[in-house]
């Protein structure tokens, strides 16, 4: 990699800026390129293996280079005041839309999402004082938290195109059993889980009910829409995702499952009285799979 970083660069005409606003009237590649994303990190070396990463890019001097990271991600720019998260529990009530976005990024401790006695509200404890600037949120506590119970238990899990029982958490065999775990009485520790994805994998054979999703290919999507959305080198750009084969079985984007749900709950900002929905969530048991017997699998 050294030898071709140093000795096959690459001189591309596009004028850019770089992350300290100096512009540039050609862009210098080092032929070399990485990809990393979660998956790197979500193992208990995660940070050290993104640390080398990085010091690995600066030693070839991929670095603000095609193929290479930026020093600063060109855009999505927050605009100044950034986004807060909810930060006291009467910001969250039934029946009430949310007074801000989920997610943002804490100013101050009083930006923090707890309670009066300073305990965590989410069940992650993202924006509390464990973890006060995971604006990501931090998926893979998520089960174990549940499964312990804090900070407080919950009767339904629904995860989305995650697989938490095998390549999206850090102790996937420990995980697998918390899944299965029971209390003294016989009930499950997370009595309820609704997976939604595209593909049978670990995480669906725990589920009670499966909500099946659409592939990329199957669906339409706004890419704009994204928490980090599609750009070019040095700038923004958008687009739209257009269907070019059909679904299949009863997958539906889960986009719109999302909406219908929220409907047939009567979330307020998702219903109108004057509209009834026409379209069945679910259609035939085929959509509805309980797999209650399958916990006792191994993998």
């Amino acid at each position: 990699m050294i030898q071709t970083s140093r000795n096959y660069k690459i001189t591309l005409p596009i004028e850019w800026t770089d992350a300290w606003g100096k512009e540039h009237e050609s862009v210098t590649g080092n032929p070399v390129a990485f990809h990393a994303m979660r998956g790197l990190a979500a193992h208990s070396n995660g940070f050290q293996s993104i640390r080398a990463l990085a010091v690995l890019m600066s030693m070839l001097g991929t670095i603000d280079r095609p193929g290479g990271f930026r020093h600063k991600s060109p855009f999505p720019r927050a605009v100044p005041p950034s986004a807060k998260p909810p930060n006291h529990p009467n910001q969250v009530k039934p029946n009430t839309p949310l007074a801000s976005g989920p997610l943002g990024w804490p100013a101050a401790p009083e930006n923090l999402f707890i309670h009066d006695d300073g305990t965590p509200m989410r069940i992650d404890k993202v924006f509390s004082w464990e973890y006060p600037l995971a604006v990501h949120g931090v998926m893979h506590s998520v089960i174990t938290n549940a499964w312990r119970g804090d900070p407080y238990p919950i009767d339904t899990l629904m995860i989305f195109m995650a697989n938490m029982a095998w390549n999206s958490s850090m102790n996937t065999t420990e995980v697998r059993k918390m899944l299965a775990n029971k209390h003294d009485n016989g009930e499950y520790k997370i009595p309820f889980i609704v997976v939604c994805d595209a593909f049978q994998s670990e995480m669906t054979a725990f589920a009670d009910l499966i909500l099946p999703d659409t592939t990329y290919l199957e669906r339409h999507d706004a890419m704009s829409m994204l928490d980090r959305p599609i750009s070019v080198f040095d700038g923004p750009v958008d687009s739209v995702r257009v269907p070019v084969v059909p679904r299949t079985g009863e997958c539906r984007p889960f986009q719109k499952v999302l909406v219908e749900l929220g409907s047939r709950l009567k979330l307020p900002a998702l219903r109108r009285p004057t509209v009834r929905t026409s379209i069945a969530l679910i259609r035939t048991s085929s959509s509805i799979i309980r797999l209650r017997q399958v916990r006792a699998w191994a993998f």
